[in-house]
Order: structure tokens, then C-alpha cells, then sequence
């Protein structure tokens, strides 16, 4: 389970049920302020963008796990392909 919260700007957030195929619900647009769930229980698979072109966004993710060690997944929308990875965490 997570929680992400718009701290400042906007971003457009992309769906996606995963019944027999992955298959894209439509956008919505989360503003500053804005809070949203994720779980595998209540929907989890997503894609993110800032929506806007000349300045940053920033949002925050907690997550009731530790999400550097959690099996993930990335969905490739042009193949179907789903591939399984742990993120691990990186310290530059």
C-alpha cells in the first residue's frame, strides 16, 4: 500500500486494470494538495508525467514497505511485455 501527495505543480497520472491484459483507464490530473492510494488491492499499476513543460513538479511517495528491497514490475505498453525487478537503492 502507498500514498503519493502533489507537493508542488501538477501531474497527469494514467491507470491501468490488469484484467487478462494491462489496458489503460483514463487520465486525471492530480494538483498540489491532491492525495491518492495505490495498492495491489485497490489498483497500483500507473504511469506519472509532470504536466508541465517549463517548470518542475514534485510529488512525494510513501509506501508501506521497503521499497528499495519490494519485487516490482515495469509494464511495456507497445510490447504487452511485464518485467519483474527489485529497484535496490542507489547513493550518489
Amino acid at each position: 500500500m502507498g500514498v503519493i501527495g502533489v507537493l508542488r505543480g501538477a501531474e497527469s497520472v494514467t491507470p491501468y486494470h490488469t484484467r487478462n491484459r494491462f489496458a489503460a483507464k483514463p487520465p486525471h490530473r492530480l494538483e498540489r494538495g491532491d492525495v491518492e492510494c495505490v495498492g495491489p488491492s485497490i489498483g497500483d499499476v500507473h504511469q506519472v508525467s509532470n504536466v508541465y513543460d517549463d517548470r518542475v513538479s514534485i510529488s512525494i511517495h510513501c509506501y508501506g514497505a521497503d521499497i528499495g528491497n519490494v519485487r516490482r514490475h515495469v509494464y511495456d505498453a507497445v510490447t504487452g511485455a511485464v518485467k519483474e525487478f527489485v529497484s535496490g537503492y542507489t547513493n550518489a
